[in-house]
């Protein structure tokens, strides 16, 4: 089979995956717990994309007792259609987003969020513990907290350059496709849905509300992305208390198994030595990026800088 063919019939293969994911979730969603709390919580690994999540959450799932979720959108759109903010399943009839508060979380929400987390315990068996990475979590800890109390998280950080270089060249990627009407980008979605999402968001939640639109390139966007990721997280330390640990992309790569050990003391799972191995022949030093200095409307630089200085990593913003 050709390589050509191959790239011209995956998107449609993601499509059809995707699809029966979400007949599944929405299975789950539609059976009622009586209001009866997860017997084991769920737990989240979360940050603004590029941070790292996806190397953790692939090492996590080599762990023999965790059940993974990698991004399952699929049980977030049947628990909630406006949290697919890509529009991966197409038009759900209500506008993506990606800022949620604890006033999303109705009673209803709830039972769709425990009848799925309920189908994927199942699935992994009671004696693994599910753990769900999610990057764009970061902006919905108020509504993942009034779901599940007692959930834990880990919250991956990275520097705002390096982070809004690799959307950068992610959203240039032309590779990667899921069939449907609209356009595909592989950062900004269905048509840049994401992009239209977080920007309304920015405004509503009074996040440089006179600067968001004048946001024009994906150096820029990815910025306020990466801003409003960090500073979500910061506000709500106190809501989460010490259910909540910080990590950043320099811990996990040169210090890696101080890194593991913390996070699977957090999640409350064993670090065995076949395992940490692992994981330490896996991580690879970071990946460092030539631009060190990014143009921002002056507001969005302040913020900037302000969380670059605050875990001191290098290089700044520029208005």
């Amino acid at each position: 089979m050709s390589l050509p063919f191959i790239q011209k019939i995956l998107p449609y293969a993601r499509y059809f995956k995707y699809m029966r994911n979400l007949k599944r979730a929405q299975r789950d969603a539609a059976n009622p717990s009586g209001g009866i709390p997860l017997v084991q919580p769920v737990s989240f690994v979360l940050g603004c994309g590029r941070s790292g999540t996806t190397i953790t959450g692939k090492l996590l799932t080599q762990h023999r007792e965790v059940h993974y979720l990698r991004e399952p959108y699929h049980l977030w759109r049947a628990i909630e259609p406006s949290t697919d903010m890509v529009r991966l399943f197409g038009d759900a009839g209500v506008e993506p987003r990606c800022i949620f508060n604890e006033q999303d979380a109705t009673e209803a929400l709830v039972e769709r969020f425990n009848g799925c987390m309920r189908g994927e315990q199942a699935r992994g068996t009671a004696r693994k513990k599910v753990i769900e990475k999610t990057p764009i979590h970061a902006m919905r800890i108020p509504l993942l907290h009034a779901c599940s109390p007692e959930s834990k998280y880990a919250h991956l950080v990275r520097n705002g350059l390096d982070v809004v270089q690799s959307v950068d060249r992610l959203s240039k990627d032309s590779n990667f496709g899921v069939a449907g009407k609209g356009t595909w980008n592989r950062w900004w979605g269905r048509d840049n849905c994401k992009w239209d999402a977080l920007k309304h968001d920015a405004i509503q939640f009074e996040y440089f509300a006179d600067e968001v639109p004048t946001l024009t390139t994906d150096i820029q966007m990815g910025a306020l992305e990466w801003i409003i990721s960090v500073m979500e997280v910061s506000k709500h330390k106190e809501l989460l208390g010490e259910s909540l640990i910080e990590i950043t992309y320099e811990e996990l790569t040169t210090e890696t198994e101080m890194s593991f050990r913390r996070l699977t003391e957090h999640f409350g799972i064993q670090p065995y030595d076949e395992w940490m191995t692992n994981c330490k022949e896996t991580i690879n030093p970071p990946r460092r990026y030539d631009v060190q200095s990014i143009e921002l409307p002056p507001n969005m630089c302040k913020a900037f800088n302000e969380l670059q200085e605050k875990y001191g990593f290098q290089g700044r913003a520029t208005s």
